[in-house]
């Protein structure tokens, strides 16, 4: 019973609840709200001269069809070179460090 009202629930909370609704759009065609129900959107209308409303349905699915796409290496452009490694990158101090290695601390062995 309870697998039965999680099932429910979760098919009312899906985005197919969600469609169709209606947009309402004001005098320059732009959007002004959308409305869950047909009446709500033409009792705008009505109270808006120049508004419209339009139905708004679920997207259509795409095509199941899948295209496999394969990455075919070339060679570089002219010009282009990759990142210098990160020695060189580094500050002159950084570098000193880098090449005489971290202090290390006085440890206790237990």
């Amino acid at each position: 019973m309870i697998e039965k009202i999680k099932l429910k629930n979760l098919l009312m909370t899906s985005s197919s609840n969600l469609y169709p609704f209606y947009r309402v759009f004001d005098e320059k065609g732009e959007q002004y709200c959308d409305c869950g129900w047909e009446k709500h959107a033409q009792e705008r209308v009505l109270a808006n001269r120049g508004f419209s409303y339009r139905r708004i349905d679920a997207p259509k699915p795409i095509n199941p069809e899948t295209v496999d796409v394969s990455v075919t290496p070339t060679e570089e452009l002219p010009g282009q070179q990759g990142l210098p490694s990160a020695v060189e990158r580094l500050h002159d101090e950084m570098k000193r460090e880098h090449e005489l290695g971290l202090p290390q601390s006085d440890f206790i062995e237990f």
